[in-house]
């Protein structure tokens, strides 16, 4: 797209999930589909990468524990440079294509290694200075990666997951052209789709990685993960709170309200936590625990509570009562609504009036709005003081902190990347 920028689009994060790493041992127990007829090669930290790149083609374990082992035996140091060394670079790429071409060759435990030693690979280009060919290694990792996002083996999918949220801050290590600026986020653009089908995966610990995975993508870009704090799995709620604590254009207050009482241990006390860190009282939380309290009359109570109160904003706690799924909370909730004039509030009565489910209900509501009750009770209630609306959230003033992030790598386009030759 011309002129497109993808300045602030890509955001670094953290996954906090485990994912069981297959070790060593569980690569050698498999066999290469060919290797049964070959004289015995030994596979080293010092053999060759030519020589693992043709044993990986044909699916050969030995040779994929060998980079394995290679790859993850320095995870803490960082990888060097590889421009001027073009030799080098070439035995790289040719190793990830040769990972591309035997990767279904492989056992389960193969995959999932095959998949950390590709994005590990791919880390050799971020290192400065990285080669002009960095982009050549572009297609195979998303090969595999998208492989490995739809395999069969619930580890292989886990671990795509992980190296997949590691990839969305990935940027190569040199200055980089707009055309490959632009390039690269579609190559991102193109992981989302297959990371959000395992939002509907049939296993628990894919759906909790799929949201963590998520959870580190910029704004809407991340919102299909949103719906998943319903989801049956109590772990897979818990990650969708852990992961959107801080992004509350996301994930609102009213929705974690909801986990108050939830049935699974320590997401209620999760939700408590992240409502404070939003800047919610103790006497807001507890407000919000007895909208959200399971018997319908305790619900109804806090009607008289919340109607004339100027430290919250009463019109959004109404609008969320007002869709209570007890017939007598609604009733108390819609005449509470008829007595404010804001537009968002006119427009729900009517709504009320022409679809709520109960006959009582739309009756009322539609003599509410027929006779205009609500502006001719509001001139006799006291005037509340001005306060913000903010619709996404429960709470208007005190309003709470700022949407936070970690600490983020330099972006495409970023000034502060530093210039680097090309």
């Amino acid at each position: 797209m011309p002129g497109r920028r993808r300045t602030g689009l890509w955001i670094a994060g953290v996954l906090g999930l485990a994912v069981a790493v297959p070790v060593t041992c569980g690569l050698l127990k498999q066999r290469g589909h060919r290797g049964a007829d070959r004289q015995p090669v030994v596979f080293n930290e010092k053999t060759s990468l030519k020589a693992l790149a043709g044993a990986l083609r044909e699916g050969d374990a030995r040779a994929l524990a060998a980079l394995y082992q290679r790859m993850t035996a320095r995870a803490d140091s960082a990888p060097r440079g590889l421009d001027g060394n073009r030799q080098e670079t070439d035995e790289w790429l040719d190793t990830l294509a040769a990972l591309r071409t035997g990767f279904l060759k492989f056992g389960g435990y193969g995959r999932a290694s095959a998949i950390t030693a590709t994005a590990r690979i791919l880390d050799r280009f971020t290192a400065d200075p990285a080669p002009a060919a960095w982009a050549r290694a572009m297609a195979p990792v998303h090969d595999l990666l998208v492989s490995g996002l739809s395999d069969p083996d619930l580890n292989v999918r886990v671990a795509a997951l992980l190296e997949v949220s590691r990839l969305w801050g990935w940027m190569p290590g040199r200055s980089i052209l707009t055309v490959e600026e632009d390039a690269l986020a579609d190559w991102k653009e193109g992981l989302i789709a297959p990371v959000v089908r395992r939002l509907s995966d049939r296993e628990p610990k894919a759906r909790v990685a799929a949201v963590a995975c998520l959870g580190t993508l910029p704004l809407d870009k991340a919102a299909p993960a949103i719906p998943y704090l319903e989801d049956p799995s109590g772990d897979v709620r818990q990650q969708v709170l852990i992961s959107f604590a801080a992004r509350r254009s996301l994930l609102s207050e009213d929705a974690i309200i909801k986990r108050l009482y939830d049935a699974e241990p320590g997401i209620p006390q999760l939700a408590e936590t992240v409502l404070r860190t939003r800047g919610l009282s103790t006497e807001q939380i507890d407000l919000a625990r007895m909208i959200s309290h399971p018997k319908p009359e305790l619900r109804a109570s806090t009607i008289p509570m919340i109607r004339n109160r100027t430290d919250i904003d009463p019109a959004v706690w109404l609008l969320q009562l007002s869709r209570d799924r007890e017939e007598s909370v609604r009733l108390a909730a819609l005449e509470a609504l008829a007595t404010l004039t804001e537009p968002e509030v006119r427009g729900r009565l009517a709504e009320m009036a022409e679809s709520d489910p109960s006959p009582g209900v739309r009756a009322s509501a539609s003599r509410f709005v027929k006779e205009g009750a609500g502006t001719e009770t509001a001139a006799t209630l006291p005037m509340p003081m001005p306060r913000a609306r903010g619709r996404n959230t429960v709470v208007s003033r005190p309003r709470a902190k700022s949407e936070t992030t970690a600490a983020l790598p330099p972006l495409p386009g970023s000034p502060s990347l530093n210039p680097k030759a090309n």
